[in-house]
């Protein structure tokens, strides 16, 4: 039995409204009253995410902005990782040349920022509240406090060119993944949901392969990789799959495929 459960959010554990649903609650719930530790990694900014885990009323370390961040069961932070702010203005200033069809944005460690709003993407965040604040990119005050920058797109075609130019240009300061096909993500070299894992394991007196992990996209990638079992959901990007081809697959996120898994395998 693994004492340590790992999940990503959206596409993992929330389902497709974004929402715990009342049987992943429930599920939980019941782990944390037999003693078994749960951690949240996902790309989602700390401010959102307090908000998801203060919906179960439990003890957790949080692995957020793709483990740019991790706070304790306390909420306290344990450490943080910016992108080198020499390479933020350079590599907003190439996403330019992309506006038509690519839509920029900021983590700092406070805010989430934006140029302009795009409400469908808004919808991942109803329930938390978490809003973007309105923003000249061209004008930060500082770039010293961004922990990702992340590119949206209606399609993962629109994306492509950046991605191949950031890595051409500055593929040896960042990390980057697609969280979705349509998202983009970027955080400082060295930078990953695997990586921040590994810290908090170590700080909780535990190995990492006593830990039994699920997500569904390519920032799950190191994570997945390095933990006891890795697990994939049905719903998981094509790719992923690809790169973890032994990894056992689930059933979906709508369907409480990780809640009725971990059920199961604890004798809930």
């Amino acid at each position: 039995m693994y004492p340590v459960i790992v999940s990503d959010l959206d596409g993992t554990l929330l389902n497709k409204q974004h929402q715990l649903s009342a049987r992943t609650k429930e599920v939980i719930a019941q782990l944390s009253q037999k003693g078994v530790n749960f951690v949240f990694a996902t790309g989602r900014h700390f401010l959102d995410v307090e908000q998801i885990r203060a919906q179960l009323g439990i003890d957790m370390y949080l692995i957020t902005s793709n483990g740019a961040m991790v706070h304790n069961a306390q909420g306290q932070l344990i450490f943080q990782h910016m992108i080198e702010p020499s390479i933020v203005e350079p590599v907003l200033q190439l996403s330019e040349q992309f506006a038509e069809r690519v839509h920029s944005n900021i983590y700092t460690t406070e805010q989430w920022l934006v140029e302009t709003h795009l409400p469908e993407f808004e919808e991942y965040h109803k329930d938390s509240g978490f809003r973007p604040h309105i923003a000249n990119f061209k004008a930060l005050a500082r770039t010293d406090n961004i922990l990702k920058l992340f590119f949206l797109a209606s399609q993962q075609a629109d994306l492509q060119p950046l991605a191949e130019q950031l890595l051409q240009k500055y593929g040896a300061q960042l990390h980057t993944a697609f969280s979705l096909p349509t998202c983009f993500e970027v955080v400082a070299t060295g930078v990953n949901k695997g990586m921040a894992l590994a810290e908090v394991m170590k700080l909780k007196g535990y190995d990492l392969k006593e830990a039994i992990a699920f997500g569904d996209g390519m920032n799950d990638t190191e994570m997945l990789g390095s933990v006891g079992k890795g697990i994939l959901m049905g719903n998981a990007d094509a790719n992923l799959v690809k790169v973890l081809p032994n990894a056992e697959q689930i059933g979906h996120c709508d369907d409480n495929a990780v809640a009725e898994y971990l059920a199961a395998l604890y004798g809930l």
